[in-house]
């Protein structure tokens, strides 16, 4: 479950987090001292679960619940204040839960097993995850399904896909990469029942509506996606956003575990591992100088390692 934070107290940020961090199947993907950066946000990182203060500057927790609802309507929201007052002013909000600051490992634990079972009988989060550095791998509902694929391009198709992050692509373009060698005409009968093979693939799986297309056009429907390839990208826009924040770059080395589709053999990746690479030797770079600096050998070793790998 992908998790965000909101509160203008930075201790209070950082409590909540290191509580939720101890909460299995839930990571904290973000947190903010400023609402409206939390709603500019949030449609890149397409978060589970919200923790909004309620008592904030400009937009109060409240008012942002609102905000965020008509972006995201499949997201959950718990309001925290350390004010039971505000308890009434919220019961008629799409909250699941109000938790008074400081919150208690306790009740947050009882809260989000709770929600949990309410996004489980929903059908809601992430049925799908995807690993697109090093090895591809595709786990759907926990269960490894990527070396069951009907054809190797019905496997390539979606790894293409997958790295439009969402956007549309021309099927010209898709023949263009993928069949760089056959006549349009057979190129249009290739994509055709490739496409139909990958619909079919994860309609097995209860997965409908996955692969859309209109006007020439194809694309991915990664709402309920959790892939590597996407927080890497969110995470690193995140760091030349604020280049102060060292935590940043360590989650990216930690996401990158090899050149994206490594295991594959796809022309057209070659293009883009270069890019990511150079981001994962410059984080490294960063790191070790980081660690260095301060004196901690170990950690700067750790990461020196990871540069050899």
């Amino acid at each position: 479950m992908k998790v965000i934070i909101v509160d203008d107290e930075y201790y209070a940020l950082r409590n909540l987090k290191s509580k939720l961090e101890k909460i299995a199947d839930v990571e904290v993907v973000a947190m903010y001292d400023d609402p409206a950066a939390a709603l500019e946000e949030m449609s890149s990182i397409q978060p589970d679960l919200a923790f909004l203060d309620i008592e904030m500057p400009e937009i109060d927790g409240i008012a942002l619940l609102g905000m965020m609802f008509k972006k995201r309507p499949d997201m959950d929201f718990v309001f925290t204040s350390a004010y039971h007052a505000y308890v009434t002013d919220t019961l008629e909000t799409k909250a699941l839960d109000f938790l008074v600051k400081p919150v208690k490992f306790e009740q947050l634990y009882v809260t989000l097993e709770k929600i949990k079972k309410i996004r489980s009988k929903s059908g809601m989060g992430h049925k799908m995850e995807i690993q697109c550095f090093g090895d591809f791998a595709v786990y759907i509902n926990g269960k490894l399904i990527d070396d069951n694929w009907r054809t190797k391009k019905t496997e390539e198709l979606f790894a293409y896909l997958l790295c439009m992050n969402g956007k549309y692509v021309s099927r010209e373009r898709i023949i263009n990469d993928l069949w760089p060698n056959l006549e349009m005409e057979k190129g249009y009968a290739n994509l055709y029942t490739t496409q139909y093979n990958l619909k079919k693939r994860f309609d097995a799986f209860g997965i409908h509506d996955l692969i859309k297309s209109r006007l020439g056009n194809i694309w991915l429907n990664i709402e309920d996606i959790k892939m590597d390839l996407l927080d890497f990208d969110h995470i690193s826009e995140n760091y030349d956003a604020d280049k102060s924040k060292i935590e940043i770059l360590e989650q990216m080395v930690e996401l990158y575990k090899g050149m994206l589709f490594e295991s594959k053999l796809y022309s057209w990746t070659l293009s883009l591992q270069q890019p990511y690479e150079v981001r994962f030797d410059n984080a490294l770079h960063i790191l070790i100088q980081f660690y260095k600096e301060h004196g901690d050998e170990k950690t700067a070793s750790y990461y020196e390692m990871k540069k050899m790998l």
